[in-house]
């Protein structure tokens, strides 16, 4: 883990994370000494960390050598993140993406588009 980032209270999360490294940075983050996670959407997805305040950097990703949109379930699991019922009583969530994009994302986040799980 960084140290500098981390006294400041903030880290950095992705697959090739050093095991002790991404257990210092769930433990810490939950105990509240970081406040900020700034990770691919590996912990997103794959780890119940819950939180205040969720940004959407980008909605594609590399894989091989081209850019693929996330599919729109991934996208709401990891909005999911912000708002545990158990954990805060409001949220926040924001999608940066490209502008012929927004429209499709401003649907699904307003439930006015049907999502399916294959």
């Amino acid at each position: 883990m960084t140290s500098d980032c981390a006294s400041a209270g903030v880290a950095f999360h992705h697959a090739g994370l050093d095991p002790n490294d991404r257990i210092a940075i769930e433990t810490g983050f939950l105990k509240g000494d970081i406040n900020v996670i700034c990770c691919t959407s590996t912990l997103a997805v794959g780890i119940n960390l819950p939180c205040h305040f969720v940004i959407i950097k980008n909605t594609v990703f590399y894989a091989g050598n081209c850019l693929k949109e996330y599919a729109d379930l991934e996208v709401i699991q990891m909005l999911g993140r912000a708002g545990r019922p158990q954990f805060d009583d409001s949220a926040v969530a924001a999608i940066m993406t490209r502008q012929q994009k927004v429209q499709g994302y401003q649907k699904m986040v307003s439930g006015q588009q049907l999502l399916e799980s294959w």
